[in-house]
């Protein structure tokens, strides 16, 4: 009984982990492809979340999206984290300095998940959410955190990229060229994202030390390529002051 409570417990986590991904609808059928589990065991978990609010279904189209329950549990544990609270005031003065879009992120799989931001009022303001992913590969935050995993880490990212596909015809897939990048991104202290998520956008970004030495987070600076290619060195040169302030705050002051 123990162990079919904790298995029931896992692929209740396994629907609600879709709907962490950009793709926030899903229908059954689709879940049902995605996690490779029979119609009734997935619908069976669908109507538990939805009996507890975590989910809910549109009435007209048939598909399901993150409830109120699930909203408010995000949120509070946004809310208490340390690591948000702490780097707010460093990303509201960068973002008060380079007057772009500032992002703090984590690296979560493979993928990297905005855990605050501070969009600017100037235009052609980036539209990310967080709480949002987008892939690591492509991203200026998500390269200088993969850049510092272990050696086995990247060898499997390196095998699961070969069979992703680009989201802009600037998008690296390639092994060999991501590998150039995260070996510039370790020795330079920061990377760029030209383009690789969506046209006509550049970020730089620049990783978030803790206590044990260790990347834990990334700050990065967005903003349209027109922008930032103008003030590329002094937006290199603030997020990774940040982003070094950020870490001496939470105790690694090298």
């Amino acid at each position: 009984m123990a162990r079919e409570k904790v298995s029931s417990i896992l692929r209740a986590l396994q629907v609600l982990e879709c709907f962490m991904d950009n793709k926030t609808e899903w229908t059954l059928k689709a879940l049902v492809d995605t996690l490779h589990m029979p119609t009734t065991t997935v619908f069976r978990q669908i109507s538990t979340l939805m009996e507890r609010q975590y989910l809910e279904q549109d009435p007209v189209r048939k598909s399901y999206h993150v409830g109120p329950r699930l909203l408010l549990l995000s949120s509070a544990i946004l809310g208490q984290s340390d690591l948000r609270s702490i780097a707010r005031p460093e990303l509201e003065r960068l973002s008060a300095t380079v007057e772009e879009t500032i992002n703090l992120s984590i690296l979560l799989g493979h993928d990297i998940v905005y855990l605050d931001i501070v969009e600017t009022h100037r235009s052609v303001a980036c539209t990310t959410k967080i709480g949002s992913r987008e892939p690591a590969y492509a991203s200026s935050s998500g390269k200088v955190m993969l850049a510092a995993q272990s050696e086995e880490y990247l060898n499997e990212y390196y095998d699961w990229i070969t069979a992703v596909k680009p989201m802009t015809p600037k998008t690296i897939t390639d092994p060999n060229q991501l590998r150039e990048q995260l070996i510039r991104a370790k020795l330079d202290g920061y990377a760029m994202d030209n383009g690789e998520i969506e046209a006509g956008l550049m970020c730089f970004g620049a990783p978030v030390y803790g206590l044990d030495q260790k990347v834990i987070a990334a700050v990065s600076i967005a903003g349209p390529n027109y922008r930032m290619k103008k003030e590329r060195e002094m937006m290199i040169a603030e997020v990774k002051k940040t982003a070094g302030r950020i870490s001496c705050l939470l105790g690694y002051c090298p």
